[in-house]
């Protein structure tokens, strides 16, 4: 099976010169439908032709993956979107012709934007992105009302602070080569008096080698304030990572780096922060799906995660569920739905180049972090002391309680599993859902500590 990446560049805010559009050869086609949609079915002989010629075709079933079909708007089934060099640049609504679908393969992604909309009530709810569709099979298109924004999840108690620090530090980038701008993410990772660092994606500045005006969108109380960027360093290929320095004209609060000593497992819970098409942050929760799977050659250190992300998150930092910043927003593998983030090892790589390698030196190490929640830990009512071989001594009773499990658990090295019933206390017969929850964290295991009765 064939892999199609595409870089994140937000050409969706980018104004680029007919003779720099993106080849029709790198188009992926993705194909929203469901197997109880008769024109859908009716579609599968021409897709097929489509994929026989080489076009790159991402089939997403509306039931089964709903979670795409939310984040991309589908409202109504079959619905034909084309991905060009990371972003969208042509969408079509019903069943079409074989020269529809090769016209919208072909287009050109600085064409005109038209707004759009299906009328499905079962996807009334979904927001509708703005942004570059071929016309309608009949030449127009459907009326378009402001679109809601997807809300986020609620957060658990013990991520709320940490993606709210995550969300203060996140900023976007304009990135000017002379013909437009391309958008991007990143993330405050230090500060220095007056200066912050800010950590993005390389490839943003691929096309203009580093030299074209950078401009910085600060979110603060609501409103957001720009200042200028200075490029530091960059590397558009291997790593992918780069370095701004801003100068924010107020204090801001740099997220915290893993541990060197530290390894991000796959299966382990995130979550990103990203500027979709150019808006404002927003985070997705996600997990890892892969460590270091690619460019093996290379050495290079990389993650993947569950879910693409769409054009205007590159550059965007993945935090782990202690709000810690462990990778950068790199790519997307729309036909396998993952996204490809520069691992620890990249960052640290990239900070080392600019002589900058204190700042994950300073990273709190997992011992001293470990010693940190155990103080901030609440008591249990029970003093007690956990031995280096996960036993137990208790100066008031022999009995090992509970909080003191769950202590032991989180001190531990070892693996461990914390398996979750769920049901209806006044129905405790009634159906209920079991999950297991591998490896858990100390700030998991601590939050249940507190929580525990």
């Amino acid at each position: 099976m064939r892999l199609f990446f595409a870089l994140l560049v937000a050409g969706s805010l980018a104004i680029f010169a007919s003779s720099q559009a993106t080849s029709a050869g790198d188009a992926i086609l993705l194909d929203f439908s469901s197997a109880h949609c008769a024109p859908c079915q009716a579609m599968k002989p021409t897709l097929a032709q489509l994929a026989s010629n080489g076009v790159a075709i991402r089939h997403v079933d509306v039931v089964t993956e709903p979670h795409l079909a939310a984040r991309y708007g589908i409202r109504k089934t079959p619905t034909y979107v084309v991905l060009s060099g990371g972003q969208e640049v042509a969408r079509l609504i019903g069943q079409q012709s074989m020269p529809a679908l090769q016209a919208a393969l072909a287009s050109n992604p600085s064409g005109p934007r038209i707004p759009t909309r299906a009328t499905d009530p079962s996807f009334q709810n979904i927001a509708a992105p703005a942004t570059r569709l071929a016309p309608l099979a009949g030449g127009t298109s459907a009326s378009v009302s402001p679109a809601s924004a997807i809300s986020e999840a609620l957060p658990t108690v013990s991520l709320a602070q940490a993606i709210e620090i995550a969300r203060a530090a996140t900023v976007r980038l304009r990135v000017h080569d002379g013909h437009g701008y391309g958008a991007g993410t990143g993330t405050v990772i230090d500060t220095n008096g007056e200066q912050a660092l800010v950590l993005t994606c390389g490839h943003l500045f691929r096309e203009n080698k580093g030299q074209g005006k950078i401009e910085v969108d600060l979110y603060v109380g609501g409103q957001t304030q720009t200042v200028a960027g200075e490029l530091l360093d960059y590397d558009a290929d291997t790593h992918d990572v780069a370095l701004v320095a801003i100068r924010p004209g107020f204090q801001m609060q740099p997220v915290q780096m893993i541990h060197p000593q530290e390894r991000v497992r796959a299966g382990q819970t995130a979550f990103s922060f990203g500027c979709d098409r150019g808006a404002d942050p927003s985070r997705r929760d996600t997990r890892i799906t892969g460590v270091d799977k690619y460019d093996q050659h290379l050495g290079v250190s990389n993650l993947e995660i569950a879910g693409a992300p769409i054009d205007g998150r590159s550059g965007g930092g993945l935090f782990d569920e202690a709000g810690r910043l462990i990778g950068v927003c790199n790519a997307a593998d729309y036909e396998g739905d993952v996204g490809i983030y520069a691992g620890p090892g990249s960052v640290r790589w990239q900070l080392d180049k600019a002589g900058l390698s204190t700042i994950y030196k300073r990273a709190q190490a997992p011992q001293a972090r470990l010693a940190s929640l155990q103080q901030q830990a609440p008591s249990s009512g029970v003093t007690s002391s956990v031995t280096t071989n996960g036993g137990n001594a208790s100066s008031a009773s022999p009995r090992v309680t509970p909080s003191e499990i769950l202590s032991a658990a989180a001190a531990s090295t070892n693996d461990h599993e914390v398996i979750v019933i769920v049901r209806d206390r006044k129905n405790p017969a009634g159906p209920a859902q079991v999950m297991t929850l591998n490896q858990p964290s100390a700030d998991l295991m601590q939050m249940i500590q507190q929580h525990a009765k």
